[in-house]
């Protein structure tokens, strides 16, 4: 009970992101147990689901635009708006679990199991 920074919340959240099929085509950017999360790396994963999601919603949008004589966004928008939103629950939420989890690996004496 050394270290109370990491509970059990970020056992929940950990458990999850550990999961493969969580992951799907992205698994190659995750990381290894004992290495953070870096930005770059958060950024990439945001960019990648971001787009491949915000895509085909902007393209929906842009029809139900149309279809109800309004100005549509700009294609870009919708992409932009989920890539900004999931990099944020990011950081929030998995990433410093991870993160604590790491570096509590990472010290001389502890099992990277």
């Amino acid at each position: 009970m050394a270290n109370e920074t990491y509970s059990h919340v970020d056992e929940l959240f950990t458990r999850l992101v550990d999961s493969d099929q969580q992951w799907g085509p992205l698994l190659f950017l995750r990381p290894a147990r004992h290495v953070p999360f870096r930005t770059a790396r958060v950024l990439a994963l945001s960019v990648l689901v971001g787009g491949g999601f915000g895509l085909p919603g902007s393209i929906f949008l842009l029809l139900l635009s149309r279809s109800v004589h309004r100005a549509p966004l700009p294609v870009y928008a919708f992409p932009l708006l989920l890539t900004v939103l999931y990099f944020a629950l990011c950081q929030l939420s998995f990433v410093p679990a991870w993160n604590r989890r790491a570096l509590r690996l990472a010290k001389p004496g502890l099992s990277r199991a």
